[in-house]
């Protein structure tokens, strides 16, 4: 496979379509854009060519406010649900599309108080996978909102983390995790055991520099944002590199999403905007 730049999408500001350290953000059914506008305090939504379609959310701690949003993520499995994660706050909240209206993802309990959460990721039935940064871990929430799995502690161990940043879930439930301060990525399967880890601090091909966000396409291959290297780097389910891209005026990569058609969608947190990227199959 091969990868090429396309076009920069957005610019530094506060307006409709511009951003402040745009971070996480994902793609719906339609290939309209969901932005955590971290700087703004908000989630903003464009379509494919940059357009502004609308926003939610705006600095606070009350429900429907953000403070510093580092991700977003979309369940289709059950009601169409937008899920953030509102780092600032401890916290995770999430609406429906119909009331637009912001809820808690659960109530406190006494063991999964939350500290920093950086990511979300949607498991194949609609489960919650969030990374919860500060307390270097990860916990799975069923689809009720009840914690069922957390993994991890602070170290450099096989079962330990060290500031993770992101996550996601493939179709067998098995679950990647960023491992920023280790500069690894770690695989656990659908009970949470670790089975494969990849990565290690470098500027090789397959080797990491504090990597942010991860994201799979629709052929299993897992996309991450290698940040302290200006590139992105593609990995087969087993940790086997397949390719690495940038562009020149990439300084920052940050959030990943790819759409069904190959288009790679990439925020930059410090240039503000999102860098498109174009998936094409080597005959």
């Amino acid at each position: 496979m091969g990868v090429r730049y396309i076009e920069t999408l957005g610019r530094t500001g506060q307006g409709a379509g511009e951003f402040r350290t745009p971070l996480g953000l994902t793609i719906d059914e339609a290939d309209r854009i969901y932005i955590a506008d971290a700087g703004n305090n908000r989630v903003q939504v464009i379509d494919d060519a940059g357009n502004f379609m609308t926003e939610f959310g705006s600095r606070g701690w009350q429900t429907g406010e953000f403070d510093h949003p580092t991700d977003i993520a979309l369940s289709f499995q059950r009601s169409y649900r937008l899920y953030v994660a509102d780092t600032g706050n401890n916290r995770v909240q999430y609406c429906n599309f119909v009331d637009r209206i912001f809820y808690p993802l659960s109530e406190s309990v006494d063991d999964i108080l939350l500290d920093r959460p950086e990511g979300i990721g949607i498991g194949r039935n609609g489960e919650v996978y969030v990374v919860d940064t500060g307390n270097h871990r990860w916990i799975e929430f069923n689809v009720a909102g009840v914690p069922v799995v957390a993994r991890g502690s602070f170290g450099s161990g096989k079962e330990q983390l060290w500031n993770p940043t992101d996550l996601d879930v493939d179709a067998h439930g098995n679950v990647y995790v960023v491992d920023t301060g280790n500069h690894l990525i770690k695989k656990y399967d659908f009970s949470g055991n670790p089975i494969n880890t990849w990565g290690g601090e470098g500027d090789a091909l397959g080797q990491l520099r504090e990597p942010k966000c991860i994201t799979l396409d629709e052929w299993n291959y897992l996309y991450v944002t290698d940040s302290g290297n200006q590139r992105i780097q593609v990995f087969a389910p087993d940790g086997k590199t397949i390719t690495e891209f940038s562009a020149a005026a990439l300084l920052d990569p940050a959030g990943i999403a790819v759409s069904k058609t190959g288009r790679v969608f990439v925020s930059d947190a410090e240039a503000n905007d999102i860098k498109v990227f174009q998936v094409f199959r080597k005959k």
